[in-house]
């Protein structure tokens, strides 16, 4: 189970979460949804340990990750597959050696049972004979479900997501949503999606949060999101300009 408790982070004069706290249940996909530099992807960085929090407590499977020693920490990252938001594939390796990239350097695997792992999980993501192709030859859908091919490929407990659709026309946003939801069934993975797309987050979600000025200011199911009062998740989901968030406009714009 994943736990984080009051959890702070600032950058410079800039707060970016302030007391944050959830909790994700074993098996379940949470979704936590927000406008565009309002912490999601910081708040990710945090539960996985590649940023350090100013306070609070993040727990992995009982462990406080944030307390923990980086022997302890590597234990329980071992256990993680991530989803960067522009897929982060290495220009000049091969869609192989980018799959096997963790593999490699953290298995005791052999070269063949490597290269059937990759085949293995390519292939989980609806990819077949494009081992040998760089990533400048493949397109951004592509691009997207090789980084879940790598994610996957070392058989993690959890897996992170970051704005896993962005970039992507909608056809290949819910490709990349029906997948999550195969990954969840036939691994039994955990997962926290970070997204702004609510079409994604209402297929792929068990629960989504919404994160604003630093804090959850919802917690709850597709159909509690849908029919939400809250004047805050009501704007966001519905994509209006219209309401309690601000938008920062540099023009005078009157509906006529």
């Amino acid at each position: 189970m994943i736990k984080v408790e009051n959890l702070y982070k600032s950058f410079g004069p800039k707060q970016v979460l302030s007391g944050v706290n959830l909790e994700v249940k074993d098996g379940e996909t949470l979704v936590v949804i927000g406008g565009s530099g309002t912490g999601k992807s910081i708040l990710l960085k945090n539960i996985v340990g590649l940023i350090k929090p100013d306070k609070g407590a993040v727990f992995i499977d009982g462990v406080d990750i944030i307390k923990a020693d980086k022997f302890a920490l590597y234990d329980i990252q071992k256990k993680m597959g991530y989803l960067f938001q522009e897929s982060a594939l290495f220009d000049s390796l091969t869609i192989e050696e980018n799959v096997a990239f963790g593999l490699r350097n953290l298995t005791k695997l052999t070269e063949p049972e490597i290269k059937e792992r990759v085949k293995l999980c390519l292939a989980m993501v609806g990819l077949n004979d494009i081992e040998h192709l760089k990533p400048s030859a493949i397109s951004g859908g592509m691009k997207k479900r090789v980084g879940l091919a790598r994610a996957i490929a070392y058989q993690p407990k959890y897996i992170f997501y970051d704005e896993p659709t962005t970039g992507l026309d909608p056809i290949m946003s819910d490709v990349i949503g029906s997948l999550i939801m195969h990954l969840k069934k036939e691994l039994k993975i955990t997962s926290i999606v970070v997204t702004h797309d609510m079409k994604s987050a209402y297929k792929i979600a068990d629960r989504i949060l919404m994160l604003y000025q630093g804090k959850i200011i919802f917690n709850g199911t597709v159909e509690e999101v849908k029919n939400t009062r809250n004047e805050y998740v009501k704007q966001f989901v519905e994509g209006l300009m219209q309401g309690p968030i601000p938008v920062e406009m540099s023009f005078d714009f009157e509906e006529k």
